[in-house]
């Protein structure tokens, strides 16, 4: 386990939007006291509204927070399962190429570097970081190649194994199992994509935002005739769901950044490249993963 990795379990799971969630939920204290205090000197002391109101506008605000939600979720979840599944196909081409035994170890070590290299150039594709990263120049690719890196990381895979199949190292029958996890290499890059390049809309995420602002401004109104004081610790209880959920949502829409609660990106990574090593047994990936991470 990576140090940044260890860090992280030790300080706990982030509060999402960090100094924007605080921020609401002072503002919320804030005004909550603001309605207290009109409420005990400029209003009748008759009760304005009844105690149902506040359940059905309490209803009415979590289904909207339950779709945002799942909505999110769905979208980190499945970002979790395509880099599970990338993880499996490169074990499954390590195990492969393994197991021929016409394969030497210069051609381990050719294959080793790649498909090592891939998890981490997908990664820094997603995150959308200069093309000129340390990835690119371990693998000295071209100016060409490096517009995308995955792309072409998985081309050169696919290259080295058709290569084996013309030099008769392997077989039509070896092609075919290869064949599938090849192919996955790329159907994770374009899912991924999707999920980066399809933001869920603008005009959703604005209209869940108004809702909030306009439930946190009239939930003190309908507490403070129903239960006086208390109305502070239930706004403030309201508002730490309402707002945590929909700040923590906003943050795994988009699951492959750097955040506590994106995808742990880097670790996969690492697993990825140990798993090749201990497979492969290639000292050039040791010498590889070694020059990403110093690079």
């Amino acid at each position: 386990m990576s140090d940044n990795r260890k860090r992280q379990i030790l300080r706990g799971p982030a509060v999402p939007g960090g100094k924007l969630f605080w921020a609401l939920m002072g503002g919320a204290a804030l005004y909550t006291t603001c309605v207290l205090y009109i409420d005990a000197h400029g209003f009748p002391t008759r009760k304005l509204v009844e105690a149902d109101a506040v359940m059905v506008t309490g209803a009415i605000m979590g289904l909207l927070l339950v779709f945002r939600t799942n909505s999110a979720y769905d979208r980190w979840w499945e970002a979790r399962k395509l880099w599970g599944q990338l993880v499996n196909d490169i074990r499954n081409i390590c195990i492969k190429a393994k197991s021929q035994s016409d394969l030497t170890t210069a051609e381990h070590d050719e294959l080793a570097p790649l498909l090592t290299a891939f998890p981490y150039a997908l990664k820094d594709h997603l995150r959308g970081l200069p093309r000129d990263s340390r990835h690119v120049s371990a693998l000295n690719l071209n100016r060409l190649e490096a517009k995308h890196t995955p792309l072409n990381i998985s081309k050169r895979i696919s290259e080295i194994i058709f290569a084996w199949k013309n030099s008769g190292k392997i077989d039509g029958s070896d092609l075919v199992r290869f064949d599938p996890h090849m192919r996955s290499l790329m159907d994770t890059c374009g899912a991924c994509e999707r999920i980066q390049q399809s933001p869920i809309a603008g005009a959703f995420k604005a209209l869940i935002w108004f809702g909030l602002i306009a439930y946190m401004l009239v939930l003190p109104w309908l507490l403070v005739p129903v239960v006086d004081k208390w109305a502070l610790v239930l706004a403030l209880v309201a508002a730490l769901f309402v707002l945590g959920i929909e700040l923590l949502a906003e943050e795994i829409e988009q699951p492959f950044g750097t955040g506590s609660n994106d995808l742990p990106l880097d670790t996969i990574c690492a697993t990825i490249a140990e798993s090749v090593r201990i497979v492969l047994e290639s000292p050039a990936v040791t010498d590889h993963a070694q020059t990403i991470e110093t690079g």
